[in-house]
C-alpha cells in the first residue's frame, strides 16, 4: 500500500509544479483562476492522502474548510469574470423578466 500512496504523492506534488507554473505563465487571470482552483482540489487531495496513509480522521475538519475556501474562491472569480458587481440590479432583472 506505500507503494500507491508514494506514487499518488509523486503525482500530486508534479500536479502542483505544473499548476504553479500555469499560474504565473498564465495568459489571463481566468487562466490563472483555474490554475489557482485546480490547485486547491490537489491540496484537498494531498491532505486526503495524508489522512489515509496515517488512518487518521484528524484532517477532516481542514478538508471540509478547504472544499469551502475553494467554493468560495471559484464563485467568487466567476462572479468577477462575468463583470457584474451588483447583486440587488441582477435580481430585479429577474423579477422583470419573469413578469413578462
Amino acid at each position: 500500500m506505500s507503494v500507491v500512496i508514494t506514487l499518488a504523492a509523486a503525482m500530486l506534488g508534479v500536479a502542483g509544479v505544473l499548476l504553479l507554473v500555469r499560474m504565473t505563465v498564465g495568459p489571463t487571470i481566468l487562466d490563472r483562476s483555474v490554475a489557482l482552483d485546480v490547485l486547491m482540489a490537489v491540496t484537498i487531495c494531498g491532505v486526503g492522502l495524508h489522512a489515509a496513509s496515517s488512518d487518521s480522521s484528524v484532517a477532516l475538519p481542514l478538508l471540509l474548510a478547504l472544499s469551502m475556501v475553494g467554493f468560495v474562491g471559484a464563485v467568487s472569480i466567476a462572479r468577477y469574470a462575468s463583470g457584474s458587481d451588483d447583486v440587488a440590479a441582477e435580481d430585479d432583472d429577474d423579477q422583470r423578466g419573469a413578469e413578462r
